[in-house]
This record gives C-alpha cells, sequence and structure tokens, in this order.
C-alpha cells in the first residue's frame, strides 16, 4: 500500500477544503494517507476513512482582537509542529504532498531537506502567484519570484488544476512542462440549495482582489440599476490582505447607491453558504490575468447557479464542462459586466433554473475526489491517468 503524506497550513476556506478532500479521495483510491494539517473548520470537514492517520498542527490566530505577538507565537508554533511532524513521517513516508504549504523561508528548507534524504515531493500550485500578489512589491520582487521558482525546482513534481496554468509555469517561471501534471478542482456540492429565486440579486464571492474586477462589478450594476432597478449585489468574502486599499475603492463607489448592494464581509462560514446562495440568481466573476481554477466557479456550477464571468483561467474550462451562465465580453470593462449582466436578466429564470440544474448533473457525473486521488496515486506510481 503506498504512503502518502499530506500536509496543508490551510484550515478553512476553499484551499482547505482541497486538501481535506483530497485526503478522503487518496484514501479512497487506496493510499495510507497521513494528513497533517491544523483541525478544520467545520470539523464536519474533516476526512473520515479508516486509512487517513491525523496529525493535527496548531492553527493561526485570526480573531481581531489577537495581538502581533501572539499572532506571531501561533504561526512559529503552527510551523514548528508542522515541520517537526513531516520530518518525524520520513521514516516510514517517501512520498509527500504539499498543498498551501508554509511560507517560503520555512519551505524552502524544509523541501531541501526532504528531498536530500530520497523524498519524492508533488506540490500542488494552486496560483502561479501565491494568494494572487506579490507580498513584497517591486523592490523585494525578484528575491520574492525566484524563492518561487525554486520551490517549483525542488519539487519532484508540481501538480496543477488548468491548462493554462501548466503554461504560466513553463514560460514565466522557466519550469519544464513534464515536470507539471495537470489534475482538475474536485466537486464542492452543498446540501439544501433550492432552485434560483429569480429576484433580481447577484453574488461577488471570495478575496475582494484586483484581478477580480470588483471594483469594476460594482461599476456595472451601477450602470445596470439604472434600467433593471431590481437588479442587486451581493460581496461577500474578505479583502485581500495585500489590497486594503482597493476595498476602500470599492466602497467609494457603493456609496453612490447604498441600496444597490449588500455587504457580508469577512470569512463566510460553510454553514452560511446555502443560504447565501439560495438568496441569489448567478455568481458574477470578472476575472482577469487569473491563470488557476476557480473554486468559487466549481462551488456555483455543482450548486446549480449560473456565472456571469469572463473565460480566464479555469473559467473556460467549467463553462465547457457544464457551468452555465453569460459570457463577458472582451475587453472586461464595466459597460461590458453591465451589458453581460442585462443579458442574464433577460432571459426567463425558468430557462436558468433548467440549465444550471442540467449543467450541475453533467459536472458532478464527471468528477469525484476518489478519482481525482486515484489519478494523484497515478502521478506517484508514474502511471498515466485518464484524470
Amino acid at each position: 500500500m503506498v504512503e502518502v503524506c499530506l500536509f496543508t497550513k490551510s484550515w478553512r476556506s476553499g484551499a482547505a477544503w482541497v486538501a481535506q478532500q483530497l485526503a478522503q479521495g487518496l484514501a479512497e483510491a487506496g493510499a495510507h494517507v497521513t494528513f497533517i494539517s491544523p483541525m478544520a473548520d467545520p470539523a464536519t470537514r474533516e476526512p473520515k476513512h479508516e486509512r487517513v492517520v491525523r496529525i493535527f498542527t496548531p492553527r493561526e490566530l485570526v480573531d481581531a482582537g489577537s495581538g502581533r505577538a501572539a499572532r506571531i507565537a501561533a504561526t512559529l508554533k503552527r510551523i514548528g509542529r508542522g515541520a517537526a511532524a513531516l520530518i518525524a513521517q520520513r521514516l516510514k513516508a517517501r512520498n509527500y504532498i504539499f498543498s498551501i504549504p508554509e511560507p517560503l523561508p520555512f519551505t524552502l528548507p524544509l523541501f531541501a531537506l526532504l528531498r536530500l534524504t530520497g523524498a519524492r515531493i508533488i506540490f500542488i500550485v494552486h496560483d502561479a502567484i501565491p494568494n494572487h500578489a506579490w507580498r513584497f512589491g517591486s523592490r523585494l520582487g525578484a528575491i520574492e519570484r525566484w524563492g518561487h521558482r525554486l520551490s517549483y525546482l525542488l519539487a519532484s513534481r508540481l501538480v496543477v488544476m488548468t491548462p493554462q496554468l501548466k503554461q504560466t509555469l513553463t514560460k514565466t517561471f522557466r519550469i519544464a512542462p513534464e515536470k507539471i501534471a495537470v489534475i482538475p478542482h474536485g466537486p464542492f456540492i452543498l446540501n439544501s440549495v433550492p432552485p434560483l429565486p429569480g429576484r433580481g440579486a447577484l453574488l461577488q464571492f471570495g478575496a475582494i482582489r484586483r484581478n477580480k474586477s470588483v471594483a469594476d462589478v460594482i461599476k456595472a450594476v451601477l450602470l445596470a440599476r439604472k434600467s433593471d432597478p431590481q437588479l442587486s449585489l451581493v460581496i461577500a468574502g474578505q479583502p485581500h490582505a495585500f489590497e486594503r486599499d482597493y476595498w476602500d475603492e470599492c466602497k467609494a463607489l457603493i456609496a453612490q447607491d447604498p441600496d444597490g448592494f449588500m455587504l457580508k464581509i469577512g470569512f463566510i462560514p460553510d454553514e452560511e453558504l446555502p443560504a447565501l446562495l439560495a438568496g441569489i440568481d448567478a455568481f458574477v466573476l470578472a476575472y482577469r490575468e487569473f491563470d488557476s481554477q476557480s473554486g468559487v466557479g466549481v462551488l456555483a456550477a455543482l450548486n446549480a447557479r449560473p456565472v456571469i464571468g469572463t473565460m480566464s483561467g479555469g473559467l473556460s474550462e467549467l463553462f465547457a464542462e457544464g457551468m452555465c451562465g453569460e459570457l463577458i465580453a472582451e475587453p472586461v470593462t464595466p459597460q461590458a459586466i453591465a451589458d453581460a449582466i442585462l443579458l442574464f436578466r433577460r432571459r426567463p429564470v425558468e430557462e436558468w433554473r433548467e440549465t444550471s440544474a442540467a449543467g450541475a448533473e453533467r459536472m458532478r457525473a464527471a468528477s469525484s475526489w476518489t478519482s481525482i486521488g486515484a489519478a494523484y496515486l497515478a502521478l506517484i506510481n508514474n502511471q498515466p491517468s485518464a484524470t
């Protein structure tokens, strides 16, 4: 039986969900999995299989009231315990999978140590630029870019979720294409999400950052409401940690017509997602310069919600696989987004209910976490996989 050690520092949100479901899928595909991460939030996300062994690391502190010293201490405790557990597993495991590892100064020496002892590292690259933004700006950007490239070179294999991200790693970071495998994103399916309500509410969901064109979506809603006053936009998620000024820009736009917007700023826990999706007719995903798969797009499609979106990154694949919605024309401008929104609104809601439900069924039938786990095992065993 193949021994696999799977690591992530994440414990909530879509990135954590990927690792938690992958642990379950690997075990169902026949592997013995040691899963090292903080306990899932909610705990119901924890993998439940006899071949999954859990090693819990501390969670970071995310409460607004936590002091800086306490947050740093908690993070260092998590990093130390995680590294110790990973090194200890080397006594029985040769195969490691990393998804959202620790920051580069800690990950690079760990990768080097594991490789020097003969371990094989599969590194899941969610985005060529982790967190979708350079952390240190232009002054130290070259060093940061070099660090990311070194992490890709130290890994035995890289896994991405879209062919477009593979091209980016090949061109931008000069990674050999044969080192990169494409294994798709698995399903995120919620319970008790009713059909579209048809009340005109749209959803901008997830991290609030520039490459999601959130400000342009707000401008588009302001334009569209002039001819469709029933239209509204729910903005649910957290401002990107490195782009706080961008959220200030968004708030100034919302102030022009506050009746058209509902804000749910902060982390959205799992138990609130069904009610959130129950109240909206479509997601708006006006992504730009986006190479990775969209977990938000997967969430929308598999829960029978249309997407008003671009063809950027993995969205093009989701549309091809069955996700329904309205395409935003290029170039992506507020007017182009408004035009797509109004086209969506002109089509009867009964048609959207039908097409979104049919698309969700096609996508659910096409992929499962067990098949994705089998694809990772095939990669470990150097065998071709259909996934």
